[in-house]
């Protein structure tokens, strides 16, 4: 009789994480697919189909890496085809709401994120709001690991389109900058990162 073939735990690891990126490769592409075809919601299902895969428990934190940055990666893509959209005046109602209805919460808040950076990007709504609400958002992830690398997304993702802006005065200033202080401001900015940093030390 044959020995028994026993994987060590790093075989195991590349196996799962193989599967993983396999499964990530082939829901990207019917992504992308289906934005080709202009199948928005179609596209942000096959999305929400690839973002599953970071449900997963049993990936060492190195796999786990590994997966996130070539989830991340196709996420970039979706994210530049909205904007695109949006600037060609092809906005879809309500797709900041509409993508809340994710059945799972890890691929349910990264495209939140996503089509929140999007939102802040075309001017579709208020920078300070979306991001007060994206790091509230977060909460719902508990997971040490699953949080931490959530967490990151929203801080890279948000890094460049954070309010860099001083308060103006609301008494003393005009409507612009009546709107710019519904932008948010550098404090809005730094309570963000800070809030934002505090949850992520609460995951350790």
């Amino acid at each position: 009789m044959a020995p028994t073939q026993v994987l060590s735990a790093q075989d195991e690891q590349e196996k799962l994480l193989d599967e993983a990126l396999q499964n990530v490769k082939s829901q990207s592409f019917q992504m992308k697919r289906c934005l080709d075809k202009s199948k928005l919601m179609d596209g942000l299902k096959h999305a929400s189909n690839m973002l599953s895969e970071l449900r997963t428990s049993m990936l060492s934190p190195k796999s786990y890496y590994e997966l996130y940055m070539a989830i991340s990666d196709e996420l970039h893509h979706l994210e530049l085809y909205l904007v695109d959209e949006f600037e060609k005046g092809r906005r879809v109602a309500d797709l900041y709401e509409l993508v809340q209805y994710a059945g799972n919460i890890i691929p349910r808040l990264y495209l939140l994120i996503t089509v929140g950076v999007v939102y802040i990007k075309c001017n579709e709504h208020s920078r300070k709001d979306i991001l007060s609400d994206l790091v509230e958002m977060c909460r719902g992830v508990q997971h040490p690991l699953r949080g931490l690398f959530l967490r990151n997304y929203l801080l890279q993702s948000t890094k460049n389109i954070l309010p860099d802006t001083e308060m103006q005065d609301e008494c003393a200033g005009d409507v612009s900058d009546k709107r710019s202080n519904n932008d948010g401001s550098v404090s809005d900015s730094i309570d963000f990162v800070l809030l934002n940093f505090s949850e992520m030390n609460k995951l350790w």
